[in-house]
């Protein structure tokens, strides 16, 4: 097989990415629309050592599970992955991912439930990250990088992102265009309050023209009033890390207010908050259901963010530490439980697993570890202390199926079993799942042996009497 040979064939499977994995004279090609059951004419593109990708030419034969993609601009952008999937097969995959990557990465042969889907996946991020460039006939453009690109696909209207990111980034967009400074602006960061409907946006710029871009924003706040604070941020980084370090407050508060659950959260421009706040609700539901608290339960919660799930665990806990790296995170944290009026908790700025370990060779009683760590997953040190800490139950909430897959295998060798394992769609049309697991201490054989017998001489010893 060879780049540009068309070959005909049936979809069998999905790679992790959503991908059709094709299968012509058992070579592997990984195909992009296609749904497991399609048969396809495909013209291959790349071709690898033991795998190789293809496009999709011609449909021979749909899928019922397959779905009109409603966005015009779905096939360049690489935002969303699977408008084409049903609801039904998006679940199905999803809970697939999971499971696979929990047999094949961990080793674990454990039940996975259904993920927890979203019914009107639509319009539902909080956060927009929209960068800003000029095309080759000079016009201002926002969007999102086409597929494996840095090409900006312009956008008006993004179908996962919340009315009111749109209406901003359509206003921001004519003002840069109107002020003729696109090469200013790197990104435009957008922060919505679901129940607020309160905006933040941040410009994220190359150079600090203050005077000009407070009037900018002074134009924005006019035409969308719900924008309570405008940013300034000075990124001049040669990488693609998004935000800098220097800020500056243009217009307005520092911070917008949003609710979850009857919980009111501060949010700052480098605030870590879940994008889905439909979603994060259902998911931190289910990592306090699992940890099965009580009045008299001590927890630990690692990497914390702006104490989102610390503070849902303290209305059922006795005490909740929370641990995050990022100092701003912490302070918003604080004022977070201050204006929700939950004392049982306390934050520490600290990296999660150099804390962890203090906590742990303090021997300071942990029933309930609670986890919710970064895409890479924890490091070693964090492991070590959350075994050394022997809480009753660990929650694991992670964003990334291979890592959580990875560091369950680690805790599952050193005494802590998989108890359930719940993903949940935060992510719709993307090939994104997040899950939470439970694990509790393992009971070992011998263990069992020496509870069994130590019944058995009482019995005895009553039998005696």
């Amino acid at each position: 097989m060879k780049k540009n040979d068309r070959v005909t064939g049936t979809c069998l499977n999905y790679t992790f990415e959503g991908l059709g994995v094709v299968k012509v004279d058992g070579f592997p090609l990984f195909v992009k629309d296609m749904l497991v059951g399609e048969c396809g004419e495909i013209v291959v593109t790349q071709v690898r050592k033991n795998f190789g990708y293809g496009r999709l030419m011609k449909l021979i034969s749909a899928s019922p599970e397959r779905a009109e993609p409603p966005c015009k601009i779905f096939k360049q952008c690489g935002g969303c992955q699977l408008q084409h999937f049903s609801l039904a097969e998006l679940q199905r995959f999803k809970t697939q991912r999971v499971k696979d990557a929990l047999e094949r990465i961990g080793g674990l042969d454990c039940h996975v439930e259904d993920a927890l889907m979203m019914e009107d996946g639509w319009y539902y991020r909080n956060k927009g990250q929209v960068p800003v460039g000029v095309d080759k006939a000079g016009k201002t453009v926002c969007g999102f990088y086409r597929i494996n690109s840095n090409d900006i696909i312009d956008m008006d209207v993004c179908l996962i992102q919340h009315e009111l990111i749109n209406k901003t980034v359509q206003c921001m967009k004519r003002l840069i265009g109107e002020f003729g400074n696109a090469e200013v602006f790197r990104h435009l960061l957008v922060k919505v309050g679901f129940s607020t409907r309160e905006i933040m946006v941040v410009f994220i710029v190359r150079e600090k023209r203050v005077a000009e871009l407070k009037k900018m924003a002074s134009m924005l706040v006019a035409e969308v009033p719900e924008v309570k604070s405008v940013i300034l941020n000075l990124n001049q980084r040669a990488d693609n890390v998004i935000l800098g370090d220097e800020e500056e407050l243009l217009y307005g508060r520092p911070t917008i207010v949003d609710e979850l659950d009857g919980l009111c959260f501060e949010i700052s421009s480098k605030s870590f908050y879940q994008v889905n706040p439909v979603q994060t609700v259902k998911l931190y539901n289910q990592a306090v259901a699992f940890a099965e608290l009580s009045k008299d339960d001590r927890v630990v919660d690692l990497y914390c963010g702006i104490g989102t799930i610390t503070q849902f665990m303290a209305r059922q806990a006795a005490h909740v530490q929370g641990v995050e790296v990022v100092a701003a995170a912490i302070e918003d944290a604080k004022r977070n439980a201050a204006r929700n009026g939950i004392v049982n908790v306390d934050f520490v700025c600290a990296d999660a697993g150099e804390y962890a370990a203090r906590i742990a060779d303090s021997g300071e009683r942990v029933d309930v570890v609670c986890v919710d760590p970064p895409r890479k997953g924890c490091d070693e040190r964090t492991l070590e202390a959350m075994l050394t800490m022997a809480p009753r139950r660990i929650v694991y909430v992670s964003c990334d199926p291979s890592t959580l897959a990875r560091d369950l295998k680690y805790l599952g060798e050193r005494g802590y079993g998989v108890e359930r394992v719940q993903p949940v769609d935060m992510f719709p049309w993307t090939y994104h799942v997040e899950t939470v697991v439970l694990l509790s201490k393992l009971i070992t054989k011998k263990h069992v042996n020496i509870e069994l017998h130590a019944d058995e001489l009482d019995l005895t010893s009553s039998k005696s009497k």
